[in-house]
């Protein structure tokens, strides 16, 4: 019994500490996360009811009109307009989230970029040095020649190409 009053506070816990965090993402001026992606579910959900009682009011109306017209509605029309409207607000809101989260993957990918914004300067300057190590030429399989030890002095950028 203490057992499950424990769990039901943890639950409570997480509840509390999981709408926190939902206000605070919707007051965050900074726009650091996106609140849409998460809210997806729940207006997907509303869409598509208040999609229904549309389509049932009308149906309504039809029968208002005449008996056909609602049996009509209410077999044919109606199902196939529900699945239609249905089917494009599904494309829609994947498209969104797809590029929510390219916008997320961009940006970590920015940030693992500025992680590494110095690295080629500084396998540039190793290869450098390395090619004016004398025992590194001679290691390489290729022989060193009289170009080598002037073509490492110079900047890569200013190297003419080869014939």
């Amino acid at each position: 019994m203490k057992l499950s009053i424990d769990l039901r506070d943890e639950i409570k816990k997480i509840e509390k500490e999981k709408i926190l965090a939902f206000f605070r993402m919707l007051f965050d001026f900074s726009f650091t996360e996106f609140l849409t992606v998460k809210m997806f579910p729940v207006l997907y959900f509303v869409i598509l009811a208040s999609t229904l009682f549309a389509i049932l009011y009308l149906c309504f109306e039809a029968f208002l009109v005449s008996i056909p017209r609602g049996i009509f509605y209410l077999f044919v029309a109606a199902p196939v307009a529900f699945i239609a409207v249905a089917t494009m607000i599904r494309g829609v809101m994947e498209f969104y989230i797809v590029v929510f989260r390219m916008a997320e993957n961009v940006e970590e990918m920015r940030i693992v970029s500025n992680k590494f914004a110095g690295l080629t300067d500084t396998v540039e300057g190793v290869n450098r040095l390395t090619k004016r190590l004398p025992f590194w030429n001679i290691m390489s399989p290729r022989t060193p020649t009289k170009d080598t030890y002037s073509m490492a002095d110079q900047d890569p950028a200013e190297t003419p190409p080869k014939k």
